[in-house]
């Protein structure tokens, strides 16, 4: 990706952080690139989708917007029930390195595995009411963005992008509506909209 070249960045920006450090022998060339790409995207794929899911979502519970401008220090928790409920990353795809019995289940590596973080951030055995919106819901244990070693690395980003957004959002934006039809962006990863027409008053 050429936008992740160091050319193409801001010498004082976060993605130039990343080739410094390279520079001084913390990470890898590769690894900066790798870092940069993987932050970059955080402001492209989940963030953006976690945010119109959140807005369409608002506007179909309006008393959820209701409670955020009452108290916008739960902004933070709105972006975290923003990427449960909307779940923008769908799927991952996983190969097995070795052999793993799994209660009924037995996995030879090399076994392709398909985990669904969409179901399972809907999934009433962890989740009561999973299907409901409700940004006072204390989502510790959400996939959203991954987990363990395979976890986003731009997450921390994403949801401080979000968390100054909504902010922001809750003092000066009284409430949405639905102002036409959304229609969903086709695709097997990612959950987003295609358009997602809004009024905001």
């Amino acid at each position: 990706m050429a936008q992740c070249a160091r050319p193409a960045l801001d010498p004082d920006g976060l993605g130039m952080i990343m080739y410094r450090a390279a520079d001084e022998g913390e990470l890898t060339e590769e690894e900066a690139g790798m870092l940069v790409r993987s932050f970059l995207s955080a402001g492209v794929d989940t963030t953006v989708r976690a945010v119109g899911g959140a807005l369409e979502s608002f506007a179909r519970h309006p008393d959820q917007w209701q409670v955020l401008r009452a108290d916008p220090s739960l902004a933070r928790a709105t972006a975290e029930e923003a990427i449960r409920y909307v779940s923008p990353f769908q799927t991952v795809f996983c190969t097995a390195g070795r052999a793993v019995d799994h209660g009924t289940i037995r996995l030879q590596p090399e076994d392709k595995i398909f985990l669904s973080l969409g179901a399972a951030n809907h999934d009433p055995r962890k989740w009561e009411r999973p299907d409901t919106f409700d940004i006072r819901r204390r989502t510790v244990g959400h996939v959203g963005f991954g987990a363990g070693i395979h976890g986003c690395a731009g997450q921390m980003l994403a949801r401080l992008e979000m968390e100054v957004l909504f902010e922001a959002m809750a003092r000066r934006i009284s409430g949405f509506e639905l102002a036409g039809e959304a229609t969903y962006a086709l695709n097997n990863t990612t959950r987003g909209f295609k358009s997602l027409p809004l009024r905001i008053r």
